[in-house]
């Protein structure tokens, strides 16, 4: 017999279903096993390390998320008691209350009222460290305080942000950490999910070829053929009001189709494809979204999209 086109996993979550579906089905089958006792052994070892390495990713990943977002919102202000700190004291120059050469205590353009990049992380961080120090600097010159915002204020800002960047690069090195204990697997994940493949084909190489891939299925065997219709459906909302967007059109990367979402944000694309595949998301008011999503045999998938507008 030769064998269909199979299409090995590619990512960390395709292999763990792979296992997964072999796993459960070798679980259930005493009798007509197409496994050989070596292979069993080899599938009932790796799955269950497998899976709790996915999960201690899967947790590490959802708290570096939780942090980053903790940061951006303390970044953001930050970033806002920065700008009005220094368009205030553009506005005491106009008023004649400071000189313009005080500009450079902050690192800015004595002739200039354009203020520093403030969007970056390492942008705020060091306008927020400018500030300080060139108050405390201008101060000792015998300049009158800043107020509202004053640079303590900022500082007080700047005391909480500096604590929560490092929190997120300590959860970052953790979901590395945890995505290289995954990696570490995978050359044994992959072994066994071939021999698992090519065993179960083998074992049903003499039923007509529909019969055989529908078996094999069940065991976790993807065909690099397209596959049955499936629907990738979902909604996009923005990412900070959590409103539907209508009018954003979705396309799969490798599909020919692109489809709108309604008034309710919905949308749902019909699709034959396979395995990993990037979703792509437009609209005039809004950034570009791009995601990878996963589609298996047999299976629909549900995704959420969150856009961010264009600044």
């Amino acid at each position: 017999m030769s064998s269909e086109a199979k299409f090995y996993p590619r990512s960390n979550e395709s292999r763990y279903m792979a296992l997964y579906m072999a796993h459960m089905i070798n679980a259930a089958t005493s009798l007509n096993n197409p496994l050989t006792q070596r292979t069993r052994d080899r599938l009932n070892l790796i799955f269950p390390e497998y899976k709790n390495k996915m999960t201690e990713r899967s947790i590490k990943k959802a708290e570096a998320a939780g942090l980053v977002a903790e940061k951006e919102k303390l970044r953001e202000k930050l970033s806002m008691y920065c700008s009005h700190f220094l368009q205030v004291f553009n506005m005491c120059i106009k008023r004649g209350e400071y000189k313009a050469g005080e500009r450079a205590y902050y690192g800015m353009d004595v002739n200039s009222e354009k203020l520093p990049p403030l969007l970056l992380q390492n942008d705020v961080w060091t306008a927020a460290e400018q500030i300080i120090k060139g108050e405390q600097m201008r101060i000792a010159a015998g300049g009158a305080p800043m107020v509202c915002p004053s640079a303590d204020e900022v500082e007080a800002v700047f005391n909480v942000f500096k604590p929560a960047v490092n929190n997120c690069s300590n959860a970052k090195d953790a979901y590395d950490n945890a995505q290289e204990a995954v990696q570490k697997l995978n050359k044994e994940a992959n072994g066994v999910i071939k021999k698992v493949w090519n065993e179960v084909e083998v074992f049903y190489s003499e039923q007509a070829r529909p019969s055989m891939r529908e078996h094999a299925r069940r065991w976790g065997v993807v065909y690099g053929r397209k596959g049955y219709k499936k629907k990738v459906t979902g909604i996009v909302v923005d990412n900070i009001s959590g409103l539907p967007l209508e009018g954003v059109s979705l396309k799969i990367s490798t599909g020919r189709k692109t489809i709108k979402t309604g008034i309710d944000g919905k949308f749902t694309i019909s699709t034959s494809l396979m395995d990993e595949q990037k979703l792509y998301a437009t609209h005039p008011d809004y950034v570009a979204y791009e995601t990878e999503i996963m589609l298996y045999e047999n299976r629909n998938t549900e995704c959420r999209v969150e856009m961010r507008k264009e600044e």
